[in-house]
């Protein structure tokens, strides 16, 4: 029997799960690392940290491996839009910055002024926002100028470990394309890109496929694994983009969404779904294939704000989690008229906006927290609606939802979501989506399918989640007004600045 060790390395924690070439999930592991926030705007971790996370759980998961001979190869998924530097010597002269670090949003704003701003969005696939490391760099180049004179490559965290296990710069066509450097049509670094952010090619790595394969590790980690022949580590995707192959979704009509600490929607097209309105993203899972859609920078976040700002409460535990919801649903649908913008930490989909703010409205005395409470459950759904229905608008189809995430763990949520969106939901519970769909690549990159279809036999349906039409119709009063907050919002804060000045 040959196996595949599938390595999502993930904002919160790195799991490594060994799975079958039949996609039979064996055993899983995951080790968790902390994300400083010393000052608003900061998000910030230490990729030594990430990368003992790494070696701990291919340790743990090899350890239980007697027949190692059989490791057929072991792939990486990893987050998006991070961003550190190293000088000459490849160690670190910042830390990682996290998707979630807005330092940069003076210089995203900057860049959304000027005229090859709308090019360089289309060219790479990246809307203008201060996650990505195209103004993180630029950020540092202006902020930190000492630091950028230092600086021999700006690098992700995959990069990073890779480079520590084979001492090679190279970066993965889906990393590469979620930084706004990458041009996504030419499989490139982009030029215009490249002098907004006030960098070369030097500083960058070699960017290849997501079927590429390194073998020539290095022999302290070879004894450390405990490996007598090579075993090809295929660099993988992005996290979000094999989320999307490890739920299983591989047809037109189909879209993955992810509610964790943030939350998503996405789908594979052929090619990129351009859309008038910038509300969407352009990413590769590899060539040719393209992920479309909105990630939203509140999910599962928002329900530990509430708790711990607003209740006073932990939130750090499953029993946490399952309170929370328990006690939102002690209100009814609709939350008695309440309706809530989830946008309390900035957002993404399908805004762009990193300064955008939380909205509650329709506040009145009959309501109790647990009113509060489901609007905020309600809210994440509908942020999700916005996306889903951006997609649908630029001529895609979406039938079928695969959910993903933390909140798969409350089938009240889940059917919300369904009655929300007006759409099937599909759930399920084989494995870690990312490092699922990790697994996936090495298969295919390894020739061990033939067929991107063939991974819907290996993904085990739990749970099929159908919209109930009389609670899709209680919530589209509260929709309609949902989808005007954050412009009502805009527009009176554009307002209160002119009357200030």
């Amino acid at each position: 029997m040959q196996y595949i060790i599938g390595i999502d390395i993930g904002t919160t924690h790195t799991k490594a799960i060994q799975v079958t070439t039949a996609g039979n999930v064996l055993q899983d592991e995951k080790a968790g690392y902390p994300t400083l926030q010393p000052s608003p705007g900061y998000s910030e971790q230490d990729p030594d940290e990430i990368f003992r996370a790494v070696q701990y759980v291919l340790n743990i998961v090899l350890q239980k491996i007697p027949d190692k001979h059989n490791i057929a190869g072991i792939s990486f998924s990893s987050a998006m839009h991070g961003i550190m530097a190293i000088d000459f010597q490849a160690r670190p002269l910042t830390a990682m910055l996290t998707w979630a670090d807005t330092r940069s949003t003076t210089y995203a704003a900057v860049l959304k002024k000027t005229k090859q701003a709308q090019e360089i969005a289309a060219e790479t696939g990246t809307p203008i926002h201060p996650m990505s490391p195209l103004c993180k760099i630029a950020w540092i180049k202006n902020e930190l100028p000492s630091i950028f004179e230092q600086t021999f490559k700006f690098i992700s965290v995959k990069e990073y470990i890779f480079y520590q296990l084979f001492g090679v710069f190279v970066v993965d066509y889906s990393i590469a394309s979620a930084t706004g450097l990458f041009d996504i049509h030419q499989l490139s670094w982009n030029s215009k890109a490249m002098q907004f952010a006030g960098i070369s090619l030097d500083h960058l790595s070699r960017p290849v496929s997501p079927l590429h394969r390194e073998t020539a590790l290095k022999e302290s980690f070879k004894d450390q694994f405990g490996f007598t022949t090579s075993v090809p580590f295929v660099i993988g995707s992005s996290d979000g983009c094999l989320a999307i192959l490890g739920s299983g979704v591989t047809r037109p009509d189909e879209a993955a969404l992810t509610i964790g600490t943030s939350a998503a929607v996405r789908k594979i097209n052929d090619q990129p779904i351009n859309d008038l309105h910038g509300r969407l993203f352009n990413y590769l899972l590899m060539e040719k294939w393209y992920v479309s859609g909105g990630a939203s920078n509140n999910g599962g976040n928002v329900l530990k704000w509430f708790s711990e700002s607003l209740l006073d409460q932990p939130f750090a535990s499953e029993q946490a989690f399952q309170a929370f919801i328990q006690s939102a649903f002690n209100a009814p649908a609709g939350s008695g008229g309440l309706v809530f913008l989830p946008y309390i930490h900035g957002e993404r989909a399908p805004v762009w906006d990193a300064e955008a703010k939380g909205i509650y409205i329709g506040i009145s005395s009959t309501q109790t927290k647990h009113h509060f409470m489901r609007a905020v459950l309600e809210g994440i759904c509908f942020s999700l609606s916005q996306v889903v229905k951006a997609l649908e608008e630029n001529g895609t189809t979406v039938d079928t939802i695969y959910a993903s995430g933390g909140f798969i763990q409350s089938d009240k949520w889940v059917q919300m979501l369904s009655d929300i969106l007006n759409k099937r939901v599909v759930i399920s519970h084989a494995a870690d989506a990312s490092a699922m769909g990790a697994v996936f690549m090495a298969l295919y990159a390894l020739g061990l399918i033939k067929e991107w279809n063939e991974v819907k036999n290996m993904v085990v349906t739990s749970a099929v989640f159908q919209p109930d039409q009389n609670a899709s119709r209680s919530y589209l009063h509260n929709y309609r007004i949902f989808e005007n907050l954050y412009d009502t919002w805009k527009d009176s804060k554009i307002s209160i600045s002119h009357t200030a000045e």
